[in-house]
């Protein structure tokens, strides 16, 4: 059981995550800002790089949005030829989503500057502070249903 607790101690915990979420993003969004993107967009180019060919629902479900909420970014993604959506063969109704190879290299580059982060700060730990962090950051997704 954890005995320190305290007000004090849990609210040095979100300052912490703030600003190594903070740290995680800053050099990703400059690049996203200098292509006129956001995070949002980020977030799809992961996913959708991640789960290649998942459909429009599926990546709604997967990322615990609504389709309006992806709608106007996922457009400007296809838009700019980052995502291209083609048909489900077996049902036309499904559209299906994958990255272009300019998609993929945007967000290998994107990723990459959070995996080499990741990656120091896992060196950093070890292993039994990286074990320790994915307790803590899946009891936490886990209020998402995660």
């Amino acid at each position: 059981m954890v005995e320190d607790v305290a007000p004090e101690r849990l609210n040095k915990s979100l300052e912490t995550l703030h600003f190594a979420f903070r740290g995680l993003v800053a050099e990703p969004d400059t690049i996203l800002r200098d292509n006129a993107l956001s995070r949002i967009h980020h977030r799809l180019l992961f996913f959708i790089s991640t789960y290649d060919e998942l459909s429009v629902n599926e990546l709604v479900e997967t990322m615990r949005l609504t389709k309006q909420a992806i709608h106007k970014p996922l457009k400007t993604l296809v838009e700019r030829e980052l995502v291209s959506v083609r048909r489900d063969p077996s049902d036309k109704r499904i559209k299906r989503l994958s990255l272009t190879d300019q998609g993929q290299k945007l967000e290998n580059g994107l990723t990459g500057i959070q995996h080499d982060l990741m990656e120091e700060a896992f060196q950093s730990v070890g292993p039994e502070g990286t074990d320790a962090w994915f307790k803590v950051m899946n009891t936490l997704a886990k209020r998402l249903g995660v």
